[in-house]
């Protein structure tokens, strides 16, 4: 059983407490349903702490609390579709022209609603009241939760850098370091880095990977994370994208010559990080392969695996032990994570080292410990401590038994929900920041009281995973913050550990049978085993490779977030117009040339994405998708925008805005986005009419917008034909009168002093705006690029 039952008890009630405010649940009567709803979690909420200790030991006891979450989630459902139907009376009423139209939108289909709802919300207090008179007859102890002491939330602009802390592995270093770089006259000799996991063999081979003298010693330096899926051609392919290359063709002889033509005469280490596959047969392959492309001196392979029998496949002879951090070595790590630095007084000494003993030897152990640690009392170090002797079952049990404890000490349950929901991403996946945050937005795990949008909660929590170590290995944007990162494999195990029972992955071979009820589901396979209606009501979150599974959406009636990124569609079906819960689209990278209209009665979704697919336009009444804040859509010059994108007043992400003359599509829609942040490029500005057309824009009104691109398109460009005097005179005046018009719009584009990166394509103009010759009042800016 997992061990998130609370937090999904304690989300649904954050909803239920904001929702309960709306003005519209009073006008439906649903006030004294609601407050028995609220009565009935915040009773069984009390009882959480208890059963979730006893369900270790007591079957009954797991059971009783899966039969809770299923309520918590039923009851979650209910309200999105109160406010699902809030949203969508709204969008038609102001849609609406005629006031006894608005009038019968407004009055009578409420009714019906309203006693749909009552019915539902009766019969999951219903619920509720078996379960809490089972908690009483159990005698389940009861604790009022006491509030948690209010933390400053993290700035969503802070950058968080990587990881300083690197103790007790120097001499590992130097060492190997002598090892890659002395072996030129051999010809890709295997070096192997041995060692149990979370001991740290990744962070030895990434500074390794980043010494100077490595740096100098080869002319190219490739990182491939292999883990558990060992496939050649998958392998080369990720060599080929680590030195930014693109193959003529999807053939392994193509990747082939592409690496041969890269890789001439130079001198190459390739490091094959957390290498799993024990078939000897498959590495003499990769091997062979290798010496074919490039068979020079002086290529150096390393690779690290926590699997000995793969060691022994790889090379039997050369392996480099990796050995356990000494306690003291553990101490110094501990201390520097809890006390960044600062001076450690003398009653968390002894404390300390004895919890530094309990890591045995884990780097990984000892990181996540400190970070546990940090802003704790003495008496939370000492109850920590008296936790450490009863977990201490075997080395690599110990880390992840560790790692419990961390993650046990999250500061809040909606944190342990985005945790364990990390668990949908495959071992060693590269996870982007905003991708990760809007999943976990979509999920309804970054509800507040205290007026924060969800998107400054989402940083904050990934903020706190990444200095908690439970993400790592961070790669930083221009601005200096992390824009990607990984997990741990021990991390990830224990993200999988406490969310068991709620994902599942179709593979080869799984029948109907096989696949059980799950809230979160992916599927690998394009022959995929029909899913039954019910267990289909039952998912939340579904990934999908398969085109297959895109006949029946609407029987995943509660869904989520719903990715069909390379799923081989070429239409996108009009049944997910019905998935009124849904708040993540992603259909990206298919050949769907159109989006249906009916996706535009997905009032709930904040997310949509159609990156690299052959969309001809977005529906036209994507204006009724008033709860959108991140859209991504094709970047060509010529793709028209939607009419009346104003109405988006809650949008955030909008990377490109192509201006048009058309009613609704002028620049002056953009004036009403004030939410706008990130990067944005603003085309076919020689459309703007004037300076004061341009000024509707807002740009100076825009505090998060970092990154902002104007983009004139000349139409004379290119002209080499032969002209007449009175052509010639024409011409010239018409580039005066360019010059003069670029210049005056360019003026009314003034951006906020906070903007970081200006570019500026196209323009014809003799002179910069005046705003321009003002750059003290533009501080922060970094970068001005300039084209054309």
């Amino acid at each position: 059983m997992d061990s998130v039952v609370s937090a999904t008890i304690e989300v649904t009630l954050k909803k239920l407490l904001a929702i309960a405010t709306e003005e519209f649940n009073l006008v439906w009567g649903f006030k004294q349903d609601l407050a028995n709803l609220t009565d009935s979690l915040l009773s069984v909420k009390a009882v959480l702490e208890d059963a979730e200790r006893r369900q270790v030991t007591d079957e009954a006891v797991k059971l009783w609390l899966k039969k809770l979450e299923d309520v918590a989630y039923d009851a979650d459902d209910v309200l999105d579709e109160i406010k699902y139907e809030n949203l969508r009376r709204t969008v038609q009423i102001r849609n609406q022209m005629k006031p006894k139209v608005c009038l019968y939108f407004s009055f009578y289909t409420p009714l019906a609603f309203l006693w749909k709802m009552a019915h539902k919300i009766k019969n999951i207090n219903v619920n509720l009241k078996r379960i809490n008179d089972k908690a009483d007859r159990r005698g389940f102890e009861r604790r009022v939760a006491e509030s948690a002491p209010s933390r400053p939330l993290v700035k969503e602009t802070d950058a968080i850098t990587a990881d300083p802390v690197f103790v007790g592995r120097q001499n590992d270093e130097s060492k190997f370091v002598e090892k890659i770089t002395g072996r030129i006259n051999e010809v890709f000799p295997v070096l192997l880095i041995v060692g149990m996991g979370g001991i740290g063999k990744t962070t030895l081979a990434c500074r390794i990977f980043n010494h100077p003298h490595t740096e100098t010693h080869f002319d190219e330096r490739i990182w491939v994370c292999v883990s558990e899926n060992f496939d050649v051609s998958t392998i080369l392919k990720s060599i080929l994208e680590s030195l930014k290359e693109t193959s003529h063709g999807d053939s392994r002889q193509a990747v082939m010559d592409t690496l041969r033509e890269k890789l001439k005469d130079k001198r190459c280490l390739l490091v094959l990080d957390d290498l799993w596959n024990e078939k000897p047969e498959d590495w003499d392959d990769l091997k062979n392969t290798l010496m074919g492309v490039e068979p020079n001196k002086g290529n150096v392979i390393s690779v690290t695996t926590r699997n000995e029998s793969v060691a022994s496949i790889v090379n039997p002879h050369n392996w480099y032990n990796l050995e356990k951090l000494s306690e003291d070595d553990c101490w110094s790590i501990i201390k520097a994570k809890a006390f960044e630095g600062g001076d450690i007084p003398e009653h968390f000494q002894t404390i300390g080292k004895a919890i530094a003993q309990q890591c045995r030897g884990s780097p990984l152990a000892s990181k996540t410990m400190g970070a546990v640690l940090r802003g704790k009392e003495i008496d939370e170090w000492i109850s920590i401590q008296e936790i450490g002797p009863s977990i201490i079952e075997g080395d690599q049990n110990s880390v992840i038994q560790v790692l419990k404890i961390s993650f046990d000490r999250l500061p809040s349950s909606s944190l342990k929900e985005c945790f364990a929901y990390c668990s949908i991403f495959p071992k060693d996946a590269d996870i982007k920041r905003e991708w990760l945050i809007q999943l976990w937005m979509s999920e309804g795990f970054l509800t507040d009281n205290q007026g924060f949008d969800m998107e400054t909660i989402g940083n904050k929590f990934f903020n706190i995973l990444f200095q908690s170590s439970f993400l790592q290995e961070p790669v930083n944007d221009k601005y200096g913050k992390i824009k990607c990162c990984k997990m741990h494999d021990l991390v990830h195990d224990l993200s999988c550990s406490v969310s068991k029972s709620k994902k599942f992955i179709i593979e080869k071979d799984h029948t109907r049978e096989d696949i059980p009820q799950f809230r979160h589901l992916t599927i690998l396979e394009e022959s995929t085993p029909e899913i039954t209606k019910e267990k289909a009501s039952y998912v939340r979150t579904l990934v999908s490779k398969s085109s297959v599974a895109c006949k029946n959406f609407q029987d995943f009636k509660h869904l989520r977030t719903l990715v069909l990124c390379n799923a081989g569609i070429k239409d996108c079906p009009t049944s997910i117009g019905k998935l009124i819960h849904l708040r993540c689209l992603d259909v990206s990278n298919n050949e769907i040339t159109t989006v249906p209209s009916s996706v535009c009665k997905l009032y709930n979704l904040p997310t949509f994405k159609t990156i690299d697919c052959y969309l001809e336009q977005l529906p036209e009444k994507l204006q009724d998708l008033t709860s959108l804040r991140h859209l991504y859509y094709c970047p060509n010059e010529d793709f028209p925008m939607p009419p009346q994108i104003r109405r988006l007043s809650c949008l955030q992400t909008l990377q490109f805005f192509n201006v048009s003359d058309k009613e609704g599509c002028r620049i002056e829609e953009l004036g009403h986005l004030n939410n706008l942040r990130g990067k944005m490029e603003i085309r076919n500005v020689e459309l703007v009419n004037s300076t004061a057309e341009a000024k509707k824009a807002n740009l100076s009104g825009k505090t998060t917008t970092m990154k902002l691109k104007f983009c004139w398109r000349n139409t004379n460009e290119g002209n080499t034909t032969y002209e007449s005097v009175s052509e010639s005179d024409t011409r010239n005046e018409n580039v005066l009168e360019s010059n003069i018009h670029d210049q005056s719009v360019l003026e009314g584009l003034q951006p906020h002093p906070n903007l970081r990166i200006i570019g500026i394509e196209g323009f014809r103009g003799k002179n910069f705006p005046l705003w321009t010759m003002k750059m003290l009042k533009l501080d922060k800016l970094i970068k001005i690029e300039l084209r054309n």
